[in-house]
């Protein structure tokens, strides 16, 4: 009695399914990827030194501006643009450790303002909305930190701390009321 051998038709039929469920787990991780990096958890996932200080704050925290974003369902990304140059940066200092944290764990370096192009474009801020529920702030007349006579010339980072207190930049030069939980430089 003779053997059979295996047809090397059969053989030949498998490389395309192996290579399509290959291909489909590929894609399913890479989705899955995706998604997971658009959530405040990637952040400190990886690097929970510095970044669990400041995704607890926008999770627990509800002095933070972090936090209101959180309670508005707008998460990180949304601010803080994933782009793959800083990304790769900020991934090669935390494995070189050359980065600073303050006592509190935030990093002492900061390189990211919030400016009225940042936070009043499209979906967020509505800049009119922005003055006209801060007009004749504090009971006072004329008075208004969003159509100051600075201008332009601050950012909306002066004033409002998006991951720490924000700080009544006015009152610098001013002696106006001080917002529950903001610093005031006197």
């Amino acid at each position: 009695m003779e053997e059979s051998k295996p047809s090397g038709k059969r053989r030949g039929r498998r490389w395309p399914i192996v290579v399509g469920v290959i291909a489909a787990v590929v894609v399913a991780a890479g989705a899955g990827f995706w998604v997971w990096h658009e959530q405040p958890s990637f952040c400190n996932a990886v690097c929970h030194d510095p970044m669990d200080v400041y995704v607890d704050g926008y999770f627990n925290d509800a002095t933070l501006m972090a936090n209101a974003h959180e309670r508005a369902d707008v998460t990180c990304l949304k601010c803080h643009e994933a782009k793959l140059s800083d990304q790769v940066a900020e991934g090669l200092s935390w494995v070189r450790g050359d980065f600073a944290t303050d006592e509190t764990g935030h990093l002492t370096t900061h390189g990211v303002t919030a400016d009225k192009k940042m936070c009043a474009s499209a979906g967020c801020h509505d800049w009119e909305d922005v003055k006209a529920a801060t007009e004749d702030w504090g009971g006072e007349a004329g008075v208004n930190p969003h159509a100051s006579h600075q201008g332009e010339a601050i950012d909306c980072s002066n004033c409002h701390g998006a991951h720490g207190s924000s700080y009544m930049y006015c009152n610098a030069c001013h002696d106006y009321a001080v917002p529950d939980g903001w610093e005031s430089p006197r």
